[in-house]
């Protein structure tokens, strides 16, 4: 079984970088105070009072004189002054430098990206619609037989299962793609001047930049176009029917956070759980469900396809909002009146929902949210604030955490766990295969195997949700439907 690398946290680059500014700043300080001791001494040695006294003690003075140059010269303060002021600058310089280096490659990559994914829409657009014209009346013809339906099933599930692989073989090449997502998006428009027509136009209805910019602008045309047509959810609410409260127990580790006995055994359903606190007040653990249908309309399972493509887009889910309502009636239902504390965890879309609430202001500040864990997410690209800890699991050869097309954030409160399953998977691996949870939930007993400083740290911020309590704990499980 391949080891897991963890990069973020009190360990991670960030942090190390921030530590040598600090460590820069103490040297240009005891710089500055070694230099004015220098011209302290300096200026001892040209008194006139010690020119005063040589004339009755010549050779004291010249005594006096040398051991106040051998301070002063080379091997002296001012010396150590200059090299601990040179040091302090070339330590800014480096970490400066690095910055700069990182910040010019990824400005590189998402331009090339952008720019491929440009070419790809302008030269794929023409030709993709005028096949789709050619072919239709064949595909119709064909589609219109049992035998033909087969025919062209097997066909694109052989395809999918080949694409399936290759992306398992070629992880790169999701987040490629994703990064690329505005330029071929702007592509298509330039490649089909009447889609492009469309889509501005559309856009400029629901408030969305035209040609778009990021990823995220993207999917704000994408979403712009098929408003009221799929991926629209704006005249649903969603409703809650709570299970009888039952005594469990608090997760005693990440395994149990990403364990597939929840809402991530396949049902629409929101977990809470409470877990007493020696306070007095209580600590609440959410479980969010992942995907369960790909259908791009809105229908009554809100775990869906609409929900997915929302939430990259940086907007606001009724499975979101589930979550809120779950968590303020387990709340009401177990007398907690005191300050919220909340961890939210989900695989796959509930791991996107749970970050989702902590990157917004209002609903993070209204559920009191603290920590999140997400397993298999694409999550790098939300604003999560510093003040939330995160724990990221993410698989190689998983596409689904590559769809954000971009690395986590390096910083102290978020720790990102990478694994490669390249052997477990085999040759005839598949990414989707990747993203099991099963094999997520292997990934995590080894975190919680970990002494890594940065998962340590995780763990010691976490033990009000994660450990052994001492009392009984609370379980609600509430079943959501869109409607």
């Amino acid at each position: 079984m391949s080891g897991i690398e963890v990069s973020g946290g009190v360990a991670g680059l960030s942090v190390g970088l921030i530590e040598l500014e600090d460590s820069a700043g103490r040297l240009r300080h005891i710089g500055t105070e070694l230099t004015a001791i220098a011209v302290s001494v300096a200026s001892v040695a040209a008194d006139p009072r010690l020119t005063l006294a040589g004339l009755l003690a010549p050779r004291e003075l010249v005594a006096v004189e040398l051991a106040l140059l051998g301070c002063t010269g080379p091997g002296g303060v001012a010396t150590a002054a200059a090299d601990v002021i040179s040091t302090s600058l070339a330590t800014t310089a480096a970490v400066r430098t690095y910055r700069a280096g990182e910040d010019a490659v990824e400005a590189l990559t998402d331009g090339i990206a952008t720019a491929a994914g440009r070419w790809v829409g302008r030269t794929a657009g023409p030709v993709l619609l005028g096949a789709g014209l050619a072919l239709a009346p064949l595909a119709v013809a064909v589609l219109s037989t049992p035998a033909g339906r087969d025919a062209a099933l097997a066909v694109g599930l052989g395809l999918g299962r080949g694409v399936d692989e290759i992306l398992c073989d070629h992880p790169w090449l999701v987040p490629a793609a994703a990064d690329g997502l505005d330029g071929l998006v702007l592509g298509l428009g330039e490649g089909v001047p009447a889609l492009g027509l469309w889509w501005r136009w559309r856009s400029g209805q629901a408030g969305a930049h035209y040609p778009p910019r990021t990823q995220q602008e993207a999917l704000a045309v994408i979403l712009a176009a098929s408003r009221g047509i799929a991926l629209d959810e704006t005249d649903r609410e969603v409703t809650l029917t709570p299970h009888a409260p039952r005594a469990g127990r608090a997760p005693r580790g990440v395994a149990d956070l990403v364990a597939g006995d929840g809402p991530t055994s396949g049902e629409a359903r929101v977990r809470v759980t409470g877990i007493p606190q020696p306070d007095g007040g209580w600590a609440w653990v959410v479980d969010v469900p992942g995907t369960r249908s790909f259908d791009p309309r809105a229908g009554s399972d809100p775990y869906d396809m609409t929900s997915n493509v929302l939430l990259v887009a940086g907007e606001r889910t009724r499975t979101m909002q589930a979550v809120v309502d779950a968590l303020e009636d387990a709340r009401r239902r177990t007398g907690d009146t005191g300050p919220p504390r909340v961890m939210l965890t989900g695989h796959s879309q509930g791991g996107l929902t749970a970050a989702a609430l902590a990157a917004d202001p209002g609903l993070r500040r209204r559920l009191g949210v603290t920590h999140v864990v997400t397993s298999a997410a694409p999550v790098a690209r939300l604003d999560i604030p510093q003040d939330v800890s995160v724990l990221s699991l993410e698989h190689t050869q998983d596409l689904v955490p590559g769809l954000e097309g971009a690395d986590n954030p390096d910083r102290a409160s978020w720790v990102t766990v990478e694994r490669s399953i390249a052997d477990e998977l085999g040759a005839d691996g598949r990414a989707t295969q990747a993203h099991d949870n099963g094999l997520y939930a292997d990934t995590a007993r080894m975190v919680d195997a970990s002494d890594a400083p940065s998962i340590a740290a995780w763990r010691d911020g976490a033990a009000a949700y994660v450990g052994d309590p001492g009392g009984p704990t609370v379980t609600i499980d509430y079943d959501i439907e869109r409607r």
